[in-house]
């Protein structure tokens, strides 16, 4: 069966059928979420900061553990002390999270600027291929972005994580209700 120009699995497409209600409060309650995001985006950024903190905190741990799956004491203590890094930085951004916005933003700006710049120099490398220009696009919005985050830097910390956290937050959002509603689709049909 074929939903959109992609054929479902028939275990996927009952599975979907089954839950596309979950699916569909989850896309609105990221809607909602991305729209308070960008509204106030200073205590979004805030928040991204302190949940990435607490990631980092849990990474470490399993970082620990694999520590020890290494073959050479070397090995292992260069293990630990990343483990050990990745703590430091986690408890840091949960403890400070002011301060860790204003690195996070610059880390932003910077992957946005490379990405643009990279995605531009695939785009003209692959001209006269399909989605090229779509590639370009990409490309030519992270760049503008990374120029933005970056030429209001420091200010920007106070909104950029934020905004983009808030738009991601969007499109996950869109993107679950649509599926959604092929859900719904399906056990209309059935």
């Amino acid at each position: 069966m074929e939903y959109g120009g992609a054929s479902l699995d028939p275990e996927v497409r009952e599975a979907l059928g089954r839950s596309w209600k979950v699916v569909m409060g989850i896309g609105v309650f990221l809607i909602v979420l991305g729209c308070i995001a960008i509204l106030v985006p200073a205590a979004a950024s805030v928040g991204t900061a302190i949940f990435i903190g607490w990631l980092l905190v849990v990474l470490s741990a399993f970082l620990v553990a694999a520590a020890f799956s290494a073959h050479s004491m070397g090995s292992v203590a260069v293990r630990l002390a990343w483990a050990v890094l990745t703590f430091i930085v986690g408890i840091w951004l949960i403890v400070e999270p002011h301060n860790g916005t204003l690195t996070l933003t610059l880390v932003l700006g910077i992957y946005f600027l490379l990405m643009g710049i990279t995605r531009i120099t695939v785009a003209f490398l692959g001209r006269g291929q399909p989605n090229a220009g779509l590639v370009g696009l990409s490309g030519a919005c992270g760049l503008i972005i990374g120029i933005l985050v970056l030429a209001k830097f420091p200010s920007s910390a106070d909104w950029a994580i934020g905004l983009l956290v808030g738009i991601d937050l969007i499109f996950a959002g869109w993107t679950l209700t649509s599926i959604a509603l092929v859900g719904r689709n399906i056990i209309r049909r059935a």
